[in-house]
């Protein structure tokens, strides 16, 4: 079925719902300021403290199961997060609007999974603000795709409150690694309304598979502070510390062959960050300086990024003008260069910075205008500008008109661009070299999107987006030679396997279209679903026509939640997901996943006014897929039980 069938078929559809209650929904992540999400010049879902609450997610990743556009994409260890058919690592992760980023100490698979083990744990966990579609004339690189924005529970003005969660997952399959987790999270006053404090911790234990390419053994530990400290009813300083270590272990006869080498892996992350928050007359203003330092032992790599960030709203009359600016210097350390030259890089260094306008006018009281533009300067790559243009039309009290266009960039990791660095590549069987390029340009997009929404105002909200991305300049790796007797895999007297480039050469379109609904039927009873159609397709390269990445063309979500009593509710949910086409992997064509279905239900049960109960079955239905056959591994039929204590 084409794109524009399938939005007339969804519009028409949405149009015939019925209504009941809800309560607005307000976001900040698309301006920078707190507004309505039908007011947002982006598309925005929202994933709520109530949602996280009802449901007995494990973590975020868990959560934006639910969320159009939104796929996880992998199995076994290797579960990322893609957005609008973009790769993971052009998702842009933030807490509180700060930049998570640990990808530069992971070259090789860039280590699917592991930027999502630095967030939060659900307990200390607001919402979750979810951006499709290009952010870079705010946020800068890596926004190609969208903006994931975990906002945490804020401290100060409040009594001393928290909860300690701990749940099991039980694996039917006995061959299956089993799961446990416990999280932690306390925040209140030290000074009444002007001094607080936070406290969030997290232990995570997921057991090995005993089959091959099955998930590894996990185990994630982590734990931040936060002092909050609001002189006045206007400023708010925040000063954060977090640590967070992440094991991912493979062991020969279990999730590896029998003959394979045991792989022992330990991410680090430790994180300082002291932030401003201002609330005046004028308009509003945030402010961080943040460092960074990721570690990999196992590798001897240590990457550390210092960013210093700023932006002003001001209120003039119609005009909400955004003003700001970045500074971030990234310095990697790297033992692992095995590119044989007289000056290998073990340091790597770069500086950038940025400055941003963007203006949101309302030309009348239905119609708002959102143009704006972000100036880049890279030290490798010189200057990028990132403009944007977004409209959003309320037709009446109900309906939203909104679209526009946006661009996006992505400049290439350190690794990338140096030439006097190398890393071996070939899965342990090959002896390949993979070498940096210095004539890197950075990957550019440009992204249209048009969408119209309903609000009932008495509980029904329904909407459907079409959009459309042309990607170039994407950086693929190429291979110079493939064999020892090439003269071209000789490199300083030693001779390779094969040899393989980065260079700029593909472009791609991705086009979609997102419908979604939310119905609050009554006091007791609510549904949601939400279907996605994405199509990509490789428009240059020795793979032209192929499809880009691993995103299945079809995808449809449902909910049902029913408030059976005061103290007892059930969920459940469905997830499709459409069989996928092969796809583009580092170098080659990989094969697609068949489409599955799976089916969770669940139950949450107050026992009392600090102890919560649940208990949940997920993949009721049992729908496994074969490693050998599509290289993807999914978990089968397993239990849940969970208990909650707040005080």
């Amino acid at each position: 079925m084409k794109p524009n069938k399938l939005a007339l078929l969804i519009c028409s559809l949405l149009a015939t719902q019925a209504y009941a209650a809800k309560q607005e929904v307000m976001v900040v992540t698309a301006s920078g300021f707190q507004q309505k999400i039908e007011d947002s010049a982006a598309s925005i879902s929202v994933i709520t403290r109530e949602q996280l609450e009802k449901r007995a997610y494990r973590d975020v990743t868990d959560a934006l199961k639910d969320v159009p556009g939104v796929v996880v994409t992998g199995g076994g260890s290797s579960s990322d997060i893609s957005i609008r058919g973009m790769g993971s690592k052009y998702t842009l992760m933030l807490v509180d609007g700060k930049k998570v980023d640990s990808r530069g100490t992971r070259p090789n698979s860039d280590g699917p999974g592991i930027e999502q083990g630095w967030l939060p744990p659900l307990q200390a966990i607001e919402r979750i603000e979810v951006v499709r579609g290009p952010m870079s004339s705010r946020y800068g690189s890596d926004a190609m795709g969208g903006v994931i924005n975990v906002i945490t529970r804020k401290t100060t003005g409040l009594a001393w409150q928290g909860s300690v969660h701990v749940d099991s997952t039980f694996q039917e399959n006995k061959d299956a690694g089993n799961s446990f987790q416990t999280d932690a999270y306390t925040a209140g006053s030290l000074i009444d309304g002007v001094l607080g404090l936070r406290f969030n911790g997290q232990l995570a234990h997921r057991g090995e598979d005993k089959f091959t390419q099955g998930f590894a053994e996990q185990e994630t530990r982590s734990g931040t502070a936060v002092l909050s400290f609001k002189p006045d009813d206007h400023n708010r300083f925040d000063l954060e510390a977090s640590r967070s270590l992440q094991d991912r272990d493979r062991t020969a006869g279990n999730s590896l062959a029998a003959k394979a080498k045991d792989s022992l892996n330990r991410y680090e992350r430790t994180n300082y960050a002291l932030t401003h928050d201002g609330q005046y007359d004028f308009g509003s203003s945030s402010s961080y300086l943040q460092q960074e330092t990721n570690t990999n032992p196992g590798r001897k790599m240590e990457l550390t990024n210092t960013i210093a960030d700023t932006h002003t709203q001001f209120i003039l009359g119609d005009h909400y003008l955004s003003v700001g600016g970045q500074y971030r210097y990234e310095d990697l350390h790297d033992q692992g260069n095995t590119l044989k030259v007289a000056n290998p890089a073990e340091q790597l260094t770069r500086w950038s910075w940025a400055m941003f306008v963007e203006d949101e006018w309302s030309l009348t009281d239905s119609f708002a205008l959102t143009g704006g533009a972000r100036m880049d300067r890279d030290q490798n790559y010189g200057s990028h500008w990132s403009p944007r243009l977004y409209g959003v039309w309320h037709l009446d009290d109900s309906w939203t008109l909104k679209g526009g266009v946006s661009t996006g960039y992505r400049s290439p990791d350190l690794r990338m661009s140096a030439a006097n660095w190398g890393q071996v590549t070939g899965g342990g069987s090959l002896d390949g070299m993979l070498v940096g390029n210095p004539d890197l340009k950075p990957e550019t997009s440009v992204s249209e999107e048009i969408g119209l929404l309903w609000n009932g105002h008495q509980g029904f909200n329904a909407g459907v987006t079409l959009f459309n991305t042309d990607f170039k300049n994407k950086i693929s790796e190429v291979r110079r030679c493939t064999s020892k007797s090439d003269p071209a895999c000789t490199l300083n007297g030693h001779s390779y396997d094969f040899i393989s480039d980065r260079v700029n050469v593909d472009k791609a379109n991705m086009r979609g279209v997102e419908g979604m609904m939310d119905w609050a039927i009554n006091e007791d009873w609510s549904v949601s679903s939400s279907y996605t159609f994405t199509q990509s397709e490789q428009k240059s390269g020795p793979l032209a026509g192929h499809a880009l990445n691993q995103m299945p063309r079809h995808m449809f979500n449902g909910s049902v939640d029913w408030q059976t009593t005061e103290d007892l509710s059930l969920w459940s949910r469905v997830n499709f997901r459409g069989e996928t086409s092969e796809y583009l992997s580092r170098v080659k064509m990989a094969e697609g996943t068949p489409s599955y279905t799976f089916f969770d239900m669940g139950l949450v049960y107050k026992a009392n006014k600090h102890l919560d109960l649940t208990a949940g079955v997920y993949n009721l239905f049992d729908k496994t897929v074969d490693y050998s056959s599509y290289g993807t591994v999914l978990d089968g039929r397993r239990y849940n039980l969970g208990v909650t204590y707040n005080f």
